[in-house]
C-alpha cells in the first residue's frame, strides 16, 4: 500500500468516526487545506477520503463551495427507508432459517447493552448499538451483495436516526421492537420476524417526518 493510499484510509476512518460521533455536524464545511494542515498530509489523500465518504452518503460536494457533511432530505430518507424495509425483511427471514446460534447470542447481548444505554441516557451509544443490531442478523446471510447494500443504507441513515432516537421514549420503543424481532427469530417465525423488521424501519421514517415537520413549523 502506498503512503497516499495508507494516509487516505487512515483519514477516511478518522473523519468518518468524527461524523458518527457528531463532532462534525450536518451542513458543516470540510475545507481540504485546513484538513491537510490538521493531519499534516497533502491535499490528495484528504480529497480521496472525502470522495469515499461521499460515495457512502456521509459527505456531499457542492460546486464552487467544496465538501460538506451530508444532511438527508425527507425524500432521500424515504428512498433509503423503502430499500431498508425490503432488504432487512429479507435478511431477518434468512436469519430465521440459519442454524448459526451465535447470532442469537449477539442480538441478546446488544439488547442488554441498549437497555444500559437507555438507563445512562446515552443516545449516541444506543445509536451505534442500533446499527450493530441490524448488522448482526445480516451476518448470517451468505449474500455478499445484501450485506453490502444494507451496510451502505444504514450508514447513510445513521445521523437521521440519531435525531429520532433523541426523542423522549423513542429508545425504549426501539428496544421493545428489537426484542420482538428477536423473539420471532427464536421461534423461527420467518413471517413474523420479517414483518416486524419492516415495520420497525418504517416507524423510524414516520418519526423522522414528524420531527422534520415540527422543526419546519418553528423556522
Amino acid at each position: 500500500m502506498t503512503d497516499d493510499s495508507s494516509n487516505m484510509q487512515s483519514l477516511y476512518l478518522k473523519i468518518k468516526q468524527q461524523i458518527i460521533n457528531q463532532d462534525l455536524k450536518p451542513g458543516e464545511r470540510l475545507p481540504e487545506r485546513e484538513l491537510a494542515e490538521k493531519y499534516n498530509v497533502s491535499r490528495t489523500p484528504i480529497r480521496q477520503a472525502l470522495q469515499q465518504l461521499s460515495i457512502e452518503g456521509l459527505v456531499e460536494f457542492i460546486p464552487y463551495k467544496g465538501a460538506f457533511i451530508k444532511d438527508l432530505t425527507i425524500e432521500e430518507f424515504k428512498d433509503i427507508t423503502q430499500l431498508r424495509m425490503v432488504l432487512e425483511k429479507l435478511a431477518v427471514e434468512i436469519c430465521c432459517d440459519s442454524s448459526d446460534e451465535s447470532v442469537v447470542k449477539d442480538l441478546e447481548e446488544i439488547i442488554t447493552k441498549q437497555k444500559n444505554a437507555i438507563i445512562n441516557k446515552d443516545v449516541k451509544e444506543y445509536s451505534l448499538l442500533d446499527q450493530e443490531f441490524h448488522y448482526s442478523f445480516v451476518r448470517t446471510s451468505e449474500n455478499k451483495e445484501l450485506k453490502k447494500f444494507i451496510e451502505l443504507l444504514n450508514q447513510k441513515s445513521f445521523l437521521s436516526r440519531i435525531r429520532t432516537l433523541s426523542l423522549p421514549g423513542q429508545m425504549e420503543r426501539s428496544v421493545e421492537e428489537h426484542q420482538e424481532i428477536l423473539n420471532c427469530i427464536l421461534l423461527k417465525d420467518k413471517e413474523g420476524a420479517g414483518n416486524k423488521a419492516s415495520a420497525h424501519v418504517q416507524d423510524a421514517l414516520q418519526t423522522y417526518i414528524n420531527i422534520h415537520n415540527l422543526m419546519t413549523q418553528f423556522k
